[in-house]
């Protein structure tokens, strides 16, 4: 019974001799192999089950926290298109940026002390942006390019109210954009400027919307 131990043989259950696990009959007794020789088959045709791992289940959770943070800061961002002159929780935090900015640009000229609100208000979200990417933090420096596009949204409403000043300023005294506009000529043209700056604004959070999504096409994995 030598043929018992060829490798890929399989034993006749009716005779015991070993056969070619090709074979639907037996070589010596001529009688059907049977179910072995067709469970053989199987097991060589039968594809492997994928593995899933703990990295697989993580991948399509960041996929997802990704997709989530798009579809909320979508819906946040529809709040400029749905309301006029619209003020969002955000823009609190904004503010309190933007009034120091006058102090701090306040030795540099009357033009830069003016518009030291607004650019205090953007820079500081590019300093964030800039020490996210610095860690290789993908999602925290996406993050604040969408703030970056929001500070826009908001300074917009700003420009925009240059003429009509119905906006309540925190600290009174001359409109910040009022002052701006027709320092540099440009008050005949506010509509414009508003609509200029919203634009860009939402280049900018669409851009932020981009780099997420690409790194959650990606899998790449959350670090902030």
């Amino acid at each position: 019974m030598e043929d018992e131990n060829i490798a890929g043989s399989i034993k006749c259950p009716h005779c015991g001799a070993a056969n070619s696990a090709e074979s639907e009959y037996c070589t010596f007794c001529y009688k059907k192999l049977g179910s072995e020789a067709e469970k053989s088959k199987k097991k060589k045709t039968l594809p492997e089950k994928p593995i899933k791992s703990k990295e697989d289940g993580k991948e399509a959770k960041n996929f997802w926290i990704r997709i989530i943070i798009i579809a909320a800061l979508f819906i946040f961002y529809t709040q400029w298109l749905k309301h006029d002159k619209y003020f969002s929780f955000l823009d609190y935090v904004n503010l309190a940026f933007h009034e120091p900015g006058h102090l701090v640009f306040a030795p540099f000229g009357h033009f830069l002390m003016m518009a030291g609100g607004t650019i205090s208000q953007l820079l500081m979200p590019l300093i964030c942006l800039i020490y996210f990417l610095k860690r290789n933090s993908e999602l925290g420096w996406q993050l604040c390019l969408f703030w970056i596009g929001e500070n826009l949204l908001n300074i917009s409403i700003y420009a925009g109210d240059a003429i009509r000043q119905e906006l309540p300023l925190v600290a009174g005294g001359v409109h910040d954009w009022t002052y701006l506009l027709t320092a540099t000529g440009l008050i005949a043209h506010t509509p414009q400027v508003e609509k200029f700056i919203f634009l860009l604004g939402s280049a900018t959070i669409f851009l932020s919307f981009y780099f997420i999504g690409r790194d959650a096409l990606n899998f790449k994995p959350l670090k902030l």
